[in-house]
């Protein structure tokens, strides 16, 4: 493989890993929150991996650019359709996460609103394990949905959400993780 193509694989992972490192903070944020969590303890150490959670795709990201410059591209990017297609699987999410929330209001359910949300969540990383060759995705995706199915069965209305959300916020930082070890196998390939 093309180092340039390498180059744009390695700016690819950091890109997933950093949006699934901002979404699992929320996520895990939030149920901890409502959970009321946060102690001496627990807030340290959330932060401290919620910013290196962030730190490190960005170093990819940087690398990954450097490396583009240093490689010349060979034949076409493949960024624009890749691009048209997450915004599509994006939309599609947004539009479904509306969706489930008024069905859940509708159906006087809250606390069912936050394992769907997660359900979607979820889903939506089955087309992107395609889309960018990656499918971890499709497991990590996979993994968010059986936990929520979980959540639903096992727990009672008030620990769905925030055991559906810290879940969730797990699985997604899981997902930044296992993409930041592609990336840095994308990198070690390169200097091998």
């Amino acid at each position: 493989m093309y180092p340039s193509f390498q180059a744009e694989d390695i700016i690819r992972a950091g890109r997933g890993a950093l949006i699934c490192a901002m979404f699992g903070a929320g996520w895990l944020g939030w149920g901890l929150g409502n959970a009321k969590a946060f102690n001496g303890f627990v807030a340290p150490t959330f932060g401290f991996m919620a910013l290196f959670l962030l730190a490190c795709p960005i170093y990819f990201i940087r690398k990954g650019r450097q490396l583009r410059k240093r490689s010349p591209a060979a034949g076409a990017s493949t960024r624009q359709p890749v691009l048209k297609w997450f915004l599509l699987v994006v939309f599609m999410e947004a539009i479904a996460i509306v969706l489930v929330s008024i069905l859940a209001n509708r159906l006087h359910r809250a606390d069912l609103a936050t394992a769907w949300c997660a359900m979607v969540v979820g889903l939506h990383f089955l087309p992107l394990a395609k889309i960018f060759r990656a499918p971890s995705l499709g497991l990590f995706g996979i993994l968010i949905i059986l936990w929520c199915v979980l959540c639903w069965t096992l727990f009672h209305s008030s620990a769905i959400p925030l055991s559906a959300s810290i879940g969730t916020g797990l699985l997604l930082w899981g997902t930044c993780v296992s993409s930041l070890l592609r990336a840095r196998r994308i990198e070690h390939s390169l200097s091998a």
